[in-house]
């Protein structure tokens, strides 16, 4: 499914939020109705690093574990594009505490699974996750960690609900737990540095749906790299279907800055093509003038891009316009300089001659299979998107900097 695509918002009632750290009982106000549950006793405490470890029982560190989930199920369904915002919390909103970084014990746990299918471009040297420490009913369950040197605030918004506590500092190994609603459309997890909604640095996507038949809770989530990259990511699922994979970048957070191409670095971020040359301020620069010339040899050269004729570069790294906006296949053609083969799903092919879209090749070179600019999901066999659709699903695994 397209970059470009957005779901229609899946609203959810209105109905009780409450935060519930871990090892603390239920404290946090409520809105809406409804009632909290029991409290959970005790606390484990995360070794160095951010080890996922579950609650410990009768509140002693490195006691026996709660038994994890009985991971079933995922999904069906596309999703993509932009956040929405707004909507209050629902039922599902959200809830739960942050495991700080540091020594000491950390409880044992059963029963959680993981998942099947290969990650895109090596997987995270961190542990797992372990269970989350409260298992609300009707909910997903959405763990985030940060993995990076430098504390993350957390803002979880979609139509249906704003996960709690909102704003939340985490800091360098932490990890925080949140209840999702099960109808949560068009929904974003953002990672913000220099205070809560003060830089948004990265994030990822994600429609939850709730169908009530064999396939149960759908989790779409999709990783993208369309606006700009400044932070690694990684989401893994659990669930039973046969998407339920994980999808990531795992490269140091240090590798963006280091390996941006020129001209392109903002601050943390590395823009992608797309973003820099729809700056006005920037669209007088040679980059954003580079595929003129091939967009003109497609309009002359092939029937079907007749339409082409008169477009511009920022056009095709956006895929936007009357033409590209409508155009898959010459639009990912120019992008990746197949003019000759746009139907390839060779991808040892694209980015071989210049010019091509210099920021989507160093994605895919240090983050193969994940969205580097609109359509890059062209064709749908090229394994070039970063989208997934776990059915049966009950719990997204987030990392920001799986690599540090």
């Amino acid at each position: 499914m397209s970059e470009r695509l957005l779901f229609a918002a899946l609203l959810v009632s209105a109905g009780a939020v409450f935060s519930c750290t871990n090892g603390d009982a239920p404290d946090v106000g409520f809105s809406g109705g409804g009632q909290l549950g029991a409290g959970h006793a005790g606390s484990a405490t995360l070794p160095t690093g951010g080890a996922g470890n579950s609650l410990g029982a009768g509140g002693t560190t490195g006691g026996a574990g709660v038994a994890g989930h009985s991971n079933s199920v995922a999904g069906a369904s596309s999703m993509n594009g932009g956040s929405a915002t707004g909507g209050t919390p629902s039922n599902g909103g959200a809830s739960g505490g942050v495991s700080s970084a540091g020594s000491g014990g950390s409880s044992n746990h059963a029963g959680t699974s993981g998942t099947a299918g290969a990650s895109s471009g090596g997987s995270s040297a961190l542990p797992p996750f372990g269970p989350a420490p409260v298992d609300k009913p009707n909910t997903v369950e959405i763990g985030v960690r940060n993995g990076c040197s430098f504390s993350l605030y957390i803002h979880g918004d979609g139509a249906g609900g704003t996960l709690q506590p909102d704003d939340q500092e985490l800091k360098p190994g932490a990890i925080a737990w949140y209840d999702a609603p099960q109808n949560w459309s068009a929904a974003r997890v953002t990672a913000y540095t220099d205070g809560p909604r003060v830089t948004e640095t990265d994030k990822v996507e994600m429609t939850l749906v709730n169908n009530n038949d064999a396939s149960g809770e759908v989790l779409n989530y999709n990783v993208t790299y369309v606006d700009w990259l400044a932070l690694p990511v990684e989401i893994v699922s659990r669930g039973a279907g046969s998407d339920c994979k994980p999808v990531g970048c795992y490269i140091p957070q240090s590798s963006v800055t280091n390996g941006c191409p020129d001209g392109l670095l903002d601050g943390k971020k590395c823009q992608s093509a797309r973003s820099y040359c729809l700056d006005p301020t920037n669209q007088a620069q040679p980059y954003c003038s580079a595929l003129d010339g091939e967009i003109q040899k497609c309009a002359q050269m092939n029937s079907d891009c007749a339409g082409a004729a008169g477009s511009t570069t920022p056009e095709v790294y956006a895929c936007s316009g009357s033409f590209f906006s409508q155009s898959p296949k010459w639009c990912a053609a120019l992008n990746r300089h197949t003019l000759a083969s746009p139907d390839s799903t060779d991808t040892s092919t694209y980015y071989q001659t210049a010019p091509y879209n210099t920021y989507a090749k160093w994605v895919h070179d240090s983050c193969p299979g994940i969205y580097a600019f609109p359509y890059d999901d062209y064709p749908s066999t090229s394994g070039e998107s970063g989208f997934h659709s776990c059915t049966q699903g009950q719990e997204l695994d987030i990392t920001f900097c799986p690599k540090g």
